[in-house]
């Protein structure tokens, strides 16, 4: 576990020191208002990517973990699923930018472009299927060639003063990039051609019965994220929306660690519900005070550095992005608590309660960012986002479970992590 949660850690890192060197390069490049405009794009694409996935990614880990001798019909259904909504995907972004930003040909061909990625996203089945048997260097080694040459493209692009819209259409290939290289190290590791899955209507059928609460859970997940962008971007302009944006990079580049930490933890998770009620829930204390701890080491000093941090890596442009980020980096703690309480519910086959918190949270940041947004701009947008994410993912707890809300709470004291300590790593 620790060897798998190290490679998904690896790919994150290098992906974090080479691409906050080029996104800050770039944005000084394109200047608030064209990296505003170019966020806004990928922010309302955003929007409809949980119709590319179909909410069916972790149901397609759960079932290859428990039906490993079904794993091609699983793997054949999971690509139909998501080759359908990727489709589906480029249409509604494409119609919603022609119908919200009508009078704008550039951001409408913005967003038409970084659609296409979507074409794509059935190959990340591979991922998934990755992910279940804990097994994460391989997918990591195919993103990492992928990022690492697309990298290179766009600081081509950079010194080249290319347009706008070659980096938009650079964001598209290296998804096609990663996922030619992920089906390459999925036939080197197993031996098989995604020709050898096979489509089975009963599975195809079970998994979307399953994952319907969650596909509406992702698109109000995905509105945490992306929403501020959009309705900074048409309730003010687009340079507080690169501003906001600068903020938000930094304030979620570390996303990636309590997400690596669940991926890992998550099999494991479902192994132990099986064996032990008093090891499942002993583990699950530790789950949560491990994401607490983990928030701590990271929004603690980022809130004392954030002038600095924005100065180096954005410039001066950007001055007005650090007050930002004073405010929406302390959301990530919550971010963190919410990833481990998900995995919970999805193991307890709770998708629906993920569903209405995370839809209560959606409104919320919604509700809130209209008022706010229109007094204080990309400031108002991150407090909203923050008091959303408290209400969606510790709050609504309470009514899903009070063992785990008091689990939560403790967390925040690292309940656990001593004897975690003792037992796993000293003993």
């Amino acid at each position: 576990m620790f060897v798998n949660a190290s490679w998904l850690i690896y790919d994150r890192v290098i992906r974090l020191a080479v691409n906050l060197f080029i996104v800050g390069w770039m944005a000084r490049y394109l200047g608030p208002k064209q990296y505003g405009n170019l966020d806004y794009a990928m922010s309302l694409t955003s929007l409809v990517a949980c119709f590319a996935s179909f909410g069916i990614n972790d149901i397609l880990i759960r079932d290859l973990i428990n039906n490993p001798d079904q794993s091609r019909k699983i793997l054949g259904s999971g690509f139909f699923i998501r080759q359908f909504g990727g489709l589906l995907a480029i249409v509604i972004s494409i119609i919603a930018v022609f119908i919200v930003n009508s009078d704008e040909p550039l951001t409408k061909l913005l967003v038409s472009i970084v659609s296409l990625t979507y074409l794509f996203s059935s190959f990340d089945v591979v991922d998934l299927y990755f992910q279940s048997q804990i097994k994460s260097k391989y997918p990591v080694i195919a993103n990492n060639i992928a990022f690492i040459i697309m990298s290179g493209v766009r600081i081509a692009l950079i010194l080249s003063e290319a347009p706008l819209i070659a980096f938009a259409a650079a964001a598209s290939a290296e998804v096609l990039l990663a996922q030619a290289g992920m089906f390459i190290v999925y036939r080197h590791h197993t031996g098989h051609y995604m020709f050898h899955w096979r489509f089975d209507w009963v599975i195809t059928r079970s998994i979307l019965r399953d994952s319907w609460p969650l596909l509406i859970s992702w698109l109000s997940g995905v509105m945490f994220f992306k929403i501020g962008q959009i309705m900074l971007g048409n309730m003010v302009d687009y340079r507080e929306v690169g501003e906001y944006a600068a903020a938000v990079k930094i304030s979620e580049v570390w996303y990636f660690v309590p997400w690596a930490v669940g991926i890992t933890l998550y099999p494991k998770i479902v192994e132990l519900k099986k064996k032990s009620e008093e090891q499942y829930y002993s583990r699950l204390q530790e789950f949560f005070s491990i994401m607490a701890v983990l928030s701590y080491s990271v929004v603690l000093p980022t809130f004392f550095l954030s002038k600095w941090l924005i100065a180096i890596i954005f410039g001066d442009q950007f001055v007005k992005a650090s007050m930002i980020l004073n405010i929406h980096i302390w959301a990530g703690i919550f971010y963190s608590m919410g990833i481990a309480r998900n995995y919970w519910c999805n193991a307890e086959n709770h998708s629906r309660a993920i569903l209405y918190s995370t839809v209560c949270g959606a409104v919320i940041n919604v509700i809130l960012n209209i008022p706010l947004i229109l007094m204080y701009g990309g400031l108002g947008a991150a407090w909203s986002t923050m008091i959303a994410r408290i209400v969606s993912v510790y709050l609504s707890t309470v009514f899903i479970s009070r063992k785990i809300f008091f689990m939560q709470t403790q967390a925040f004291t690292l309940k656990g992590l001593s004897r975690l300590i003792k037992q796993d790593i000293i003993g």
